[in-house]
């Protein structure tokens, strides 16, 4: 067994309880101490476990940061729920994978912060693999692993893009997960990312590693936060998501290939969509129109020219006009009852009725001279879009 004398100053033993659960760290000679007393026994190198839950004071042991950021959640009938989320400073390649292709490094993740990822494989046929250490986990503990997820696809629907979950070294009993084809939908989809939350049993084990791996497609794996804390961001999803036959990849500058069929500027053009632009409407097919600068303006005169025209559309439609003549005509007999000196109030009635049409008829001629500019004004935009 390693004895970490590089480390020896440094509390880099793990030490767990006998149920499985991590208590703190401690010195290398402290733990090769309890180990040769009897009180513990070693689980690897780094980590050493408890015979007695009560045979190591808490004097003896300094809590440590946890590495793999495992939380635990008391659920009914004090079950332990352990979430772990992705860091990528506690991964590595596979030393058994001779085909590794890809690195590690800081990039900007879906909500605009530095965050380290790791981009694996290639468009060729590499078989990638990162693991993580080995874990050590209470037997029948629901778990689950959080993480942002970037590629993993190809135009040719032959890539692996996969999650595993080995327990107790056992390969062939592993859980296998395709993160791609939508086998698994996301929690959220946000500027070409997307958040995954895998759960899995440790059922009767206690050993627990776990592997991404990647081929034919290029795939980047990023360290993620709890689900809470991105529930200010709204999903927004690649609006031609349907059509493109592999999703968003940082490989690329826009997330697709700039010349093939289903590159952005192709997939606007197939829409009659315009390049470009600050302002957005959605049109029947659920994509997002976009028009720009002068576009822009004109088409803003545009829809608030039309909410007027509407609104005076609504007016005359709500106008009831026998209604309206039927209250004239009681309130002239009932004013002019007394009266033997004026016209007929037939006559008079007809004469406002006549005047109120001419008002709606000027009304109705102001508003087709309206839409008539409108019309005008779309169809030079129409054609300055074309």
């Amino acid at each position: 067994m390693t004895k970490n004398e590089v480390c020896a100053g440094r509390q880099t033993i793990r030490v767990f309880g006998p149920d499985g659960s991590e208590v703190g760290s401690t010195y290398p000679k402290r733990a090769a101490g309890l180990v040769k007393r009897g009180r513990a026994c070693y689980v690897n190198d780094f980590a050493i476990r408890l015979n007695m839950s009560d045979t190591i004071q808490n004097s003896e042991v300094i809590k440590m940061d946890n590495n793999m950021n495992i939380e635990t959640e008391n659920k009914q009938e004090e079950k332990k729920v352990f979430k772990l989320y992705f860091n990528a400073r506690d991964w590595k390649f596979n030393r058994d994978c001779s085909q590794n292709v890809g690195g590690r490094s800081f990039m900007e993740g879906p909500d605009k912060g530095l965050a380290e990822a790791y981009m694996i494989g290639d468009w060729q046929y590499n078989w990638t693999e990162i693991v993580s250490e080995t874990l050590m986990l209470p037997k029948f503990t629901d778990c689950s692993l959080t993480f942002w997820l970037n590629g993993g696809e190809n135009d040719r629907n032959d890539e692996v893009c996969r999650f595993e979950v080995i327990l107790n070294n056992d390969y062939e009993q592993r859980y296998t997960y395709n993160l791609n084809r939508n086998y698994i939908q996301p929690l959220k989809k946000l500027n070409g990312w997307e958040l995954y939350e895998i759960p899995f049993q440790t059922r009767d084990n206690e050993y627990t590693q776990l592997k991404f791996v990647a081929q034919r497609a290029y795939m980047t794996v990023m360290t993620a936060k709890d689900a809470s804390e991105y529930a200010q961001f709204e999903d927004n999803p690649d609006p031609f998501e349907s059509e493109r036959p592999q999703r968003h990849n940082l490989i690329f500058d826009d997330g697709f290939p700039k010349n093939s069929w289903y590159s952005t500027d192709a997939l606007q053009k197939k829409h009659g969509l315009a390049k470009g632009g600050e302002t957005f409407r959605e049109n029947g097919t659920g994509c997002s129109i976009v028009f720009g600068g002068d576009d822009s303006a004109q088409m803003k005169d545009i829809w608030k020219k039309m909410d007027d025209v509407t609104e005076a559309c609504e007016s005359i439609g709500n106008f009831d006009a026998e209604e309206f003549i039927g209250r004239l005509r009681n309130s002239l007999l009932e004013a002019l009852s007394d009266r033997d000196d004026v016209e007929d109030v037939d006559e008079l009635v007809d004469r406002v009725a006549d005047e109120v049409q001419d008002a709606l008829a000027d009304s109705v001629d102001d508003i087709r001279d309206a839409i008539e500019e409108l019309s005008d004004q779309m169809e030079e935009l129409k054609d300055n879009l074309l």
